[in-house]
């Protein structure tokens, strides 16, 4: 089990109640894990995929004496760090430089962003690198062993401070973490790698972009001005670094029109609650729906389970409760770990909503690691596996609703909770070791969400599913209306965006109705059928109607 934690580590103690083993594995992450100097033997970088790749083989090694078997083990691995290592740990067992077999058998991919950008290419860590270690006062060109003498005279706290600085908070250009010498993206596209993948089970949450950092908090308490200029200059000019060159203004413009020009100006509820559809669209459910496609389009001998997870006001691994809509990023895990690991973070028992939400994760996800299939012997109502013909995504929790906007309404019993959060003069961690009273019950739906639940299971219970609708209309518009709307020269136009992202939701939403429609049209040729021979006997014989048919419609 790999994830990106400092605190509240997770210890499996309730999945090895399951009959499970359970083994956590502490890696070096961050500068320490991931510094990378070229042709220097001193930073050779990737310690902490070393670092797992020494716990996997000790597990190979000594499982069997602990009631485990050796030729079934399922890595998971949650978070932006944690999935992508997982990840690689496959693709690096398909490579011929490998000096061992695989080492798992089956992976779990837990919210893990974009994975082709986390695992990024070696002269782009090597970069990144450079730039930390002058941070830190030292020369990067000089000899490997007085590098690493003047970086281990900083503090531990100096040289945490030198990592966060050079992300500029949201900075898209720099990136330090696990780096290869190949294209990963061209590792998915080659079937003969992919054919080996391993059943796999992946998912995220409905709102990852709500694991609010606490800098933009501090911006919203400041004012609305203070966070719009954060949004204008930093996380959109961010997104634009990212992207090189062929981004340019009108993308610009365009994305502000999709995401930040919706609300009255003044509202920083409303803007915060836009700046986490912002990240979890472009940074989670675009690189999910991409993965989910390339790794079922090219694989034939391995199963894709796919899930979404959404629980209203849920408690996340820092112990901090979501006052926004859906589920945030981790709030997934101290359920799916159980009643051990929430009480560590929590300081408090399951509500009996929780319990019931525990019991509905849980027990798919053991099965999984312990069969390879969330539903064994189930036939009816059973998870699917994720194809390019069937696209089934799994709903873990709530009826996941989706609403013209493609944005989760906020509850509103929750506004004057977020106000008081923001007009706080100190930083305030709203946490669930709060009375289990002290809410009106804050775990249950909304009372409009809950009129319509039965309907809407119904729509998540069919193969093609709302939330894979809801993907391919989010994938649309960045991975298509984006780059074919506008080059370096094109021209922005407000009534082209509407038009274009109006025929692209038109599009998306007719699939839902395709088979609707060729029912209905199946019903009026019946009923067409039956009233001509009505008419027709009726013709024949008008004194007479033949007593074995009634024509009364």
């Amino acid at each position: 089990m790999s994830y990106d934690w400092p605190r509240n580590r997770v210890t499996g103690l309730d999945m090895a109640a399951e009959g499970l083993v359970v083994i956590t594995i502490q890696y070096r992450t961050n500068i320490f894990g991931w510094i990378n100097a070229p042709e220097n033997n001193e930073l050779s970088g990737n310690y902490g995929l070393q670092d797992q790749m020494l716990a996997l083989d000790w597990i190979q090694e000594n499982v069997k004496s602990l009631g485990g078997n050796s030729n079934h083990i399922t890595l998971l691995g949650h978070g932006t760090t944690g999935a992508a290592c997982a990840l690689l740990h496959f693709v690096q067992s398909q490579q011929s430089s490998y000096p061992m077999a695989p080492l798992f058998n089956q992976m779990i991919l837990m919210s893990g962003g974009d994975i082709e950008k986390q695992v990024a290419p070696l002269a782009q860590v090597q970069e990144a690198s450079r730039v930390l270690v002058q941070k830190l006062g030292c020369q990067f060109e000089e000899n490997g062993k007085q590098m690493v003498s003047c970086l281990r005279s900083k503090s531990v706290s100096d040289v945490l401070k030198a990592f966060d600085s050079i992300y500029d908070h949201g900075n898209g250009t720099f990136h330090l973490g696990p780096s290869i010498a190949y294209n990963l993206a061209d590792i998915f596209n080659n079937m003969t790698i992919m054919n080996n993948a391993p059943n796999t089970m992946m998912g995220i949450t409905s709102n990852e972009g709500a694991f609010l950092p606490d800098y933009w908090l501090e911006l919203a308490r400041d004012n609305y001005e203070s966070l719009k200029s954060y949004v204008n200059y930093t996380l959109l000019k961010a997104f634009i670094g990212a992207n090189g060159p062929n981004s340019n203004q009108h993308i610009l413009e365009a994305l502000n029109w999709r995401y930040f020009n919706s609300g009255p100006d003044g509202d920083r509820i409303q803007l915060l609650a836009s700046m986490q559809k912002f990240i979890s669209e472009y940074e989670y459910e675009i690189p999910f729906y991409r993965l989910l496609n390339q790794m079922s389009n090219m694989s034939s001998t391995s199963e894709i389970y796919a899930y979404i997870y959404d629980f209203a006001n849920t408690m996340d691994m820092r112990g901090k409760v979501n006052l926004f809509a859906g589920a945030s990023h981790s709030s997934d895990l101290p359920l799916i770990f159980g009643p051990s690991l929430f009480q560590q973070i929590s300081r408090r028992r399951f509500t009996i909503d929780e319990e019931k939400m525990f019991r509905k994760m849980r027990t798919p996800i053991i099965n999984f690691i312990k069969s390879g299939n969330p539903n064994p012997g189930r036939v009816y109502e059973g998870w699917l596996p994720y194809t390019q013909k069937e696209k089934f995504i799994f709903n873990l929790g709530e009826a996941w609703i989706s609403q013209r906007g493609d944005i989760l309404d906020l509850d509103m019993a929750n506004i004057p909770k977020i106000e008081q959060l923001l007009d706080s003069e100190r930083a305030l961690s709203v946490r669930s070791r709060l009375n289990r009273n002290q809410f009106n019950n804050p775990y249950q739906m909304p009372s409009d969400k809950r009129s319509i639940q039965n309907a809407s299971m119904n729509l998540i219970s069919k193969r093609n599913s709302e939330y894979a609708l809801h993907l391919k209309r989010v994938y649309g518009y960045w991975q298509v209306f984006l780059p074919q709307s506008f080059s370096s020269n094109g021209q922005y136009s407000d009534d082209i965006v509407t038009q274009r992202l109006l025929y692209m939701e038109a599009s998306a939403d007719a699939a839902r109705y395709k088979q609707g429609f060729f029912v209905m049209l199946i019903l009026v040729s019946v009923l067409m059928a039956l009233l001509g021979l009505c008419i027709y006997l009726l013709r024949r014989n008008p004194l007479e109607p033949s007593p074995h048919f009634d024509c009364d419609l």
